[in-house]
């Protein structure tokens, strides 16, 4: 433990600055685009989406789980959820044109229902059918923590960091980063009200799917990310 702070107060000073870092001109650039990506289908009805628990309970339940059931999960309802999540991220900061949009990726090792297994893509507009998981490669490469492979799923949450430092340097970073987390806490308890589980981590690692999902660290950098399973039955 260190008892000088000074390097913490310099780092959360320079949070403060609204002056861009680089050339400004983000809003001229865009993320590789995915050509080969297909839309991922029919969106699961309200009777699939139906909580199984209300808030009050899902908040005295949550907990931060690594331990995980082998039992697939519905993929159509994890990316509909996610979707919404992230709509409500767009609604309510209103900074996708100025800041960039968020956008995640959604890793089903297990899936039931009409989605298959694979790699997805998600934005508040539409979702994607990237690849297959022949094309991911180990999951265990994706965390930092073996265990995170174990789970039906791993979420991604990606944010634009050229667009963020454009619009405001480094607060524009600092806002970037409170919208992935509450987007993805947003996401990760509108699950437990299904009766799934899982963990936010920030552990992930890009570089294991970089080629998927065109990840250059700038215009596409994770930034947070969740697995998401059924419970283990005790």
């Amino acid at each position: 433990m260190r008892s000088d702070l000074d390097t913490m107060m310099t780092v959360l000073e320079g949070l403060t600055s609204r002056t861009s870092s680089s050339d400004g001109l983000a809003a001229e650039r865009r993320p590789v685009p995915f050509a080969d990506a297909v839309p991922a289908g029919a969106a699961p009805s309200a009777e699939d989406l139906r909580p199984v628990h209300d808030l009050l309970d899902t908040l005295l339940r949550r907990r931060s789980v690594l331990q995980y059931g082998e039992q697939p999960v519905r993929t159509d309802v994890i990316l509909t959820l996610l979707r919404e999540a992230l709509g409500r991220d767009r609604d309510d900061w209103g900074l996708d044109g100025a800041a960039g949009a968020l956008e995640a990726f959604v890793f089903a090792f297990r899936s039931e229902g009409p989605a298959a297994p694979g790699v997805y893509r998600v934005t508040a507009e539409e979702t994607q059918f990237l690849a297959g998981l022949d094309e991911l490669g180990p999951a265990e490469d994706l965390g930092v923590q073996r265990e995170f492979s174990t789970a039906a799923g791993i979420v991604a949450v990606y944010g634009d960091l050229d667009r963020a430092d454009s619009w405001a340097g480094s607060h524009g970073y600092r806002v970037c980063m409170t919208r992935a987390a509450m987007a993805t806490y947003d996401f990760n308890l509108r699950f437990q009200t299904q009766g799934l589980v899982g963990t936010l981590f920030g552990g992930f690692i890009p570089s294991s799917v970089r080629h998927l999902v065109h990840g250059d660290g700038v215009t596409r950098q994770p930034l947070l990310a969740t697995t998401y399973a059924h419970p283990l039955e005790s």
